[in-house]
């Protein structure tokens, strides 16, 4: 999958679709959220009727979810083609790829919301944000495994011992 092209015009369509989906799905379901509310006043007061498009409503809601739910997919299939090239591409060298791909995904839908067509393009945005993102965790598994390394000189120098020596995969050699 990751000898792919992801075409920056698909991409950008994809995403504003999906947001313009996203945005009308909360819209409706504030809106049934609110005549059920008014329902459970209504109905303490013993006035109560549904309003005449209620049937109405539900059936654009559900619409709107089966909607959302496939552009979502075909936004996950995006942006794993996206992380998937990436990661191939950048080679973190502490960072698992199956992980990284993943966090990638995620990454680009907690970002998602903040692009901006007007201020450049989709594919530029979510590499620089997945990019980044990997770059901070390379970080900190470096600095997780430096102060591994300083707690272990510690706790040697603390017992006289030799320390223990890790194999490439940053784990102990058993004894």
């Amino acid at each position: 999958m990751a000898n792919e092209y992801l075409n920056n015009k698909k991409f950008e369509s994809l995403i504003s679709k999906f947001l313009i989906c996203k945005r009308e799905k909360e819209k409706y379901l504030l809106l049934i959220e609110d005549i059920r509310e008014t329902e459970a006043r209504m109905l303490n007061r013993k006035k109560y009727k549904k309003p005449d498009n209620w049937e109405e409503i539900e059936k654009i809601l559900d619409g709107l979810i089966a909607e959302y739910q496939s552009l979502q997919g075909e936004l996950t299939t995006a942006f794993y083609l996206l992380s998937e090239n990436i990661v191939k591409y950048r080679k973190f060298n502490l960072i698992d790829a199956d992980d990284a791909i993943q966090e990638g995904v995620m990454i680009c839908f907690e970002k998602v919301n903040r692009f901006d067509p007007e201020k450049g393009k989709a594919f530029n945005y979510m590499t620089t944000c997945i990019i980044n993102h990997f770059r901070q965790l390379y970080r900190t598994a470096r600095n997780y495994n430096e102060l591994k390394k300083k707690y272990q000189e510690f706790l040697s120098a603390k017992t006289n011992q030799p320390l223990p020596t890790m194999r490439p995969d940053n784990k102990l050699y058993k004894k």
